[in-house]
C-alpha cells in the first residue's frame, strides 16, 4: 500500500513538472515569435526624410495588432511629434509582415535617428 501511494506521489510530480515545463517552453516560442514580428515591423520603417535632426520628440509608441494573416492594425499611437505620427500609421497600416499563425498585439517602441 506504502509503495502504491509513493508511485501515484511520483507519477503525479513527474507529470506536473513535464506540464510546467511544456508551459515554460510555449511561454518562450511566443515572447520569441513577439520580438521576430517586432523587429521585423521595425526594420520595415525607414526613417523619414523631414527627420533632420535627433531628438526625444522623434519617438513613436504604439499598442499594434497583427493578425493571423500579418495584417498590421494600429491599436493606439502617442508621438509628440504630429507629422511622424502620421508617417508611422500609414506605414503601419500598410504593412503585412511574417504570419506567426495567430494574432498578437503588442507594445512597439520606435526611435527614428539621423544617420
Amino acid at each position: 500500500m506504502k509503495t502504491t501511494i509513493t508511485t501515484t506521489v511520483l507519477i503525479a510530480l513527474l507529470f506536473m513538472s513535464s506540464v510546467a515545463i511544456s508551459a515554460t517552453n510555449h511561454s518562450s516560442i511566443q515572447k520569441n515569435a513577439k520580438e521576430g514580428v517586432r523587429r521585423e515591423i521595425i526594420r520595415n520603417i525607414s526613417c523619414p526624410e523631414f527627420i533632420e535632426e535627433n531628438s526625444p520628440v522623434n519617438q513613436v509608441k504604439a499598442v499594434v495588432e497583427v493578425d493571423s494573416k500579418g495584417k498590421v492594425k494600429v491599436d493606439e499611437i502617442n508621438s509628440a511629434n504630429p507629422q511622424l505620427k502620421a508617417y508611422v500609421i500609414n506605414q503601419l497600416e500598410n504593412m503585412t509582415v511574417k504570419s506567426t499563425g495567430e494574432s498578437q498585439k503588442f507594445v512597439l517602441v520606435i526611435n527614428f535617428q539621423v544617420g
